[in-house]
């Protein structure tokens, strides 16, 4: 019984040290060196994917959270927290080979952050802007830039690579919203 006991805690350790996720970037994309400096600024866990059966319930979850949050200030948060998720689902996707659900939830998190800009731009408007958060909200949008434009480089379908460069441009109208806000 000790025997039995012994192999399976030391199949469990063999488990889950030799699992290697990268979660963030496919292996080809994080290998190659970058002329420019990575941002620094930390990427959530996404939990479950779209190519999952549960995740329509997540999306109305999201949905539900954004309609009943009322308070500006938390608004800009939860979009923020909700683009950030869908990039690095995004990303997961990529990883997974589904390029094409891919491309289309990196879209729709962009569009979250263009909500996000949006929202930060009322706040200004109304002077309750909170320090620090224009920074916060600008170092994700250029995160998300860094992060589509090393997909944009590793996607070989041109297709593809219009979408993403949709996504940057919804991209580029939240940096534009933020600057304004500044």
């Amino acid at each position: 019984m000790q025997m039995i006991l012994q192999f399976i805690v030391s199949l469990f350790i063999f488990l889950v040290l030799s699992t290697q996720t990268n979660a963030f970037f496919p292996s080809t994309i994080s290998s190659v060196a970058t002329l420019t400096p990575a941002v620094d600024y930390n990427l959530p866990y996404a939990g479950i994917l779209p190519d999952h059966p549960l995740y329509t319930l997540k999306v109305l979850r999201d949905r539900i959270l954004l309609f009943f949050t009322r308070d500006p200030e938390k608004k800009v948060h939860l979009n923020l927290l909700f683009s950030d998720k869908r990039l690095v689902m995004g990303q997961m996707l990529w990883e997974k080979g589904n390029i094409d659900l891919s491309v289309s939830t990196i879209g729709k998190g962009e569009k979250y952050l263009l909500s996000a800009a949006i929202d930060l731009l009322a706040l200004k408007k109304k002077n309750n802007l909170p320090p620090g958060l224009s920074d916060k909200v600008e170092l994700a949008a250029k995160k998300h830039e860094e992060v589509i434009m090393k997909l944009i480089k590793f996607s070989d379908d041109e297709a593809k690579r219009h979408s993403l460069n949709l996504a940057l441009g919804i991209n580029y109208q939240a940096i534009q919203q933020i600057l304004s806000a500044k």
